[in-house]
């Protein structure tokens, strides 16, 4: 009986550590007058608020994976993450609401670099 209710603990505790192994949310490394540099974890299926970006980003995917954003208008892109490759999304990218999706299996780490008071980032 001992062996089965330590089975049945550690069971639920590794349950438990699973069901909490990924959770969606955003690290600040960096905030100044010429950027702000922070990590988003977004877990398998996740959806971010909307939101909006004053200015020009550049994406540093950790991973491969696939991001989906979707505007508040109805418009919708997909994004093909390709591991340590960045990608440019320009000012004008981020002025209208969206939020952004992570429609793959696995979770998805990105760091993103805001470029500040850059007048040919846009």
């Amino acid at each position: 009986m001992l062996r089965l209710a330590s089975f049945v603990l550690l069971s639920g505790l590794s349950f438990l550590s699973l069901a909490k192994a990924c959770e969606t949310k955003r690290e600040l490394f960096i905030e100044n007058s010429a950027a702000k540099v922070w990590k988003t974890t977004i877990c398998p299926q996740q959806i971010l608020p909307f939101h909006t970006h004053e200015y020009a980003r550049v994406v540093i995917p950790e991973e491969s994976g696939v991001l989906k954003v979707v505007y508040a208008s109805g418009k919708e892109y997909t994004f093909k993450l390709k591991q340590k490759t960045p990608i440019f999304l320009s000012q004008a990218q981020g002025k209208d609401s969206h939020q952004d999706i992570n429609v793959g299996s696995n979770v998805l780490h990105v760091i993103v670099v805001e470029l500040r008071n850059q007048p040919d980032a846009k």
